[in-house]
């Protein structure tokens, strides 16, 4: 499993710079014309928040940590991400090579952020013991006029919603609006994966018409529709993914009814997936990757 943007954090994955300085400096540097080596030695908080920073390095970041897996347990039998993600499972997967990926990321955060900006909106996490509850009254709000679209389904108890301002802010000051415990804005620059951003669809869809997408060597199950990868709509299933909900909660629990495996790992900075994983399903084992160190202790 791996994360997508937010999971980023200062100096992540500096040591994988001499293990993977092909991937890592060059080829990377040649897709995006900037040094990813800088930005890491850097150190800059600020830096790594900018969209159009911040999802290749968690890409190359969470592909390099993949690789070191694969080397020590060998492929795994299904992979998903967590949108940005999704694009890290597709390049592990070799269904598109390292620099398609950055190429395609690239196009889409700068899209995605063209498409936010000056747009008053924001998202939030809404956290509820009664997830079916919340989500209806999503549809309820609508009608009332506080107009709010869900965003991500991350996992059995939490949903993350996008809006304006004035209604993020209304309820997370009246969470039971929501049948929620809490609603915790987030730090982000919009409302993405709603229609605030569908205008980005058409730059993604440019994109994705030159890449070249091959049979993959393991299965990996989509964003938009917690179905298995098709080459014959890949692409447009990868276009709607931006301004379509993240369906991770249905990918977790279709993976676990579908392939029922034993060992679920995240991969890549932070540990957000293995949280709702944990929330989501009773596992036999879950594993986070996001050191040299942690691989090397499970």
């Amino acid at each position: 499993m791996f994360p997508g943007q937010g999971s980023q954090q200062v100096g992540m994955g500096e040591e994988l710079l001499d293990i993977y300085p092909n991937l890592l400096i060059k080829e990377f540097e040649e897709a995006l014309n900037w040094s990813l080596k800088d930005v890491v030695l850097t150190n800059d908080k600020e830096e790594i928040t900018k969209t159009n920073i911040a999802q290749p390095y968690i890409f190359a970041i969470s592909y390099c940590y993949g690789l070191e897996t694969i080397k020590k347990f060998g492929n795994p039998r299904v992979a998903i991400g967590h949108s940005l993600g999704e694009y890290t499972a597709l390049a592990l997967g070799e269904y598109i090579t390292f620099s398609d990926a950055l190429k395609i990321i690239s196009v889409r955060g700068n899209a995605m952020q063209k498409a936010v900006e000056n747009s008053g909106t924001t998202m939030a996490a809404v956290l509820s013991s009664e997830l079916d509850k919340t989500v209806n009254s999503v549809s309820e709000l609508n009608v009332q006029g506080i107009e709010i679209n869900i965003s991500n389904y991350n996992d059995a108890t939490q949903i993350v919603i996008s809006g304006k301002y004035e209604d993020i802010d209304y309820l997370k000051s009246n969470p039971k609006a929501l049948n929620a415990k809490r609603v915790i804005p987030l730090d982000v620059a919009g409302a993405f994966h709603s229609p605030v951003v569908t205008p980005a669809k058409k730059d993604v869809e440019e994109v994705l018409e030159n890449i070249e997408f091959k049979p993959g060597k393991f299965k990996i199950y989509m964003n938009v529709d917690a179905q298995l990868v098709d080459l014959s709509n890949v692409k447009e299933r990868l276009a709607n993914q931006v301004d379509n909900s993240v369906l991770f909660h249905k990918q977790i629990t279709t993976i676990e009814k579908d392939e029922s495996p034993e060992y679920w790992y995240h991969i890549g900075p932070g540990n957000v997936t293995a949280g709702m994983v944990k929330k989501s399903i009773f596992s036999k084992g879950i594993g986070i990757i996001n050191s040299l160190d942690s691989l090397n202790t499970i």
